[in-house]
């Protein structure tokens, strides 16, 4: 398939795990990628495994400057920008409310929130007219996560300013939507990188069971793609079901 075929799509946090696995996958299906990451040798090794013109920049997303040079050299790589595919964050240590001190709080939102409104800041201008925004949330910004609370609060953040940023998008002629995946295997949380493989091979996952990076890389690439122009402004769940019906647990103190 080329659904992406003279595209040009920007993936950040694409040296590993979701990123890693989508932009290969847009590789395949016709797009030119720019890959980018906090580890500048990762992004730029994913970029030579791709290869088709595939370009690798380090960029720290919660830096506004380093947000725009990102961006730039997209632009300067590609020539122009259809697709971003901001996934970049971060998880850390799962210590709970009593574990979570000030520094932590503040490096979760500065990751996984303000760097997200930085990337949207340095990418509005230059999204081209019918192009797309995905941006990672997750399941934590639908539940709490009593275990990484900081994590749950910034990614609530991210759902609430997708929707926000929905109309100045529109206005520019792009679409912007959000993923909230549940459990998924990635180096992020002690999995592994895996080959990406046929999407027509992805395997069933069972009930509250982790997927694969490539299952949410594969929603991303929906979402950018003409297929889904109907739909723009939403979180879209990807989780094997975990959050479709109550657990019943211990009652609590």
């Amino acid at each position: 398939m080329t659904r992406f075929a003279g595209k040009h799509v920007l993936v950040t946090g694409g040296a590993s795990g979701i990123g890693r696995a989508a932009a290969f996958r847009f590789a395949q299906e016709g797009a030119r990628v720019c890959v980018a990451d906090l580890n500048g040798d990762g992004a730029r090794k994913v970029a030579s495994e791709i290869g088709g013109g595939a370009v690798g920049v380090q960029a720290d997303i919660t830096k506004a400057q380093s947000n725009a040079e990102m961006v730039a050299a997209a632009l300067n790589a590609n020539g122009q920008l259809d697709v971003a595919y901001l996934n970049a964050g971060f998880f850390g240590p799962m210590d709970g409310f009593d574990g979570t001190d000030e520094a932590f709080f503040d490096l979760q939102i500065a990751i996984n929130l303000k760097g997200v409104f930085l990337g949207l800041k340095a990418v509005h201008p230059v999204i081209a007219d019918g192009g797309a925004v995905v941006v990672t949330a997750s399941t934590a910004g639908v539940i709490g996560i009593d275990a990484n609370p900081g994590y749950s609060a910034a990614k609530h953040g991210v759902i609430g300013l997708v929707k926000a940023s929905t109309p100045a998008f529109a206005a520019k002629g792009a679409r912007i939507n959000a993923i909230c995946p549940g459990g998924v295997a990635t180096p992020m949380i002690g999995g592994a990188d895996v080959p990406i493989v046929d999407p027509n091979a992805l395997t069933r996952v069972p009930m509250r069971g982790s997927g694969s990076a490539q299952h949410v890389a594969e929603l991303a690439l929906w979402l950018a793609s003409p297929a889904a122009g109907f739909i723009t402004g939403r979180e879209h769940i990807i989780d094997a079901g975990l959050l479709s019906t109550f657990v019943m647990g211990p009652v609590g103190p």
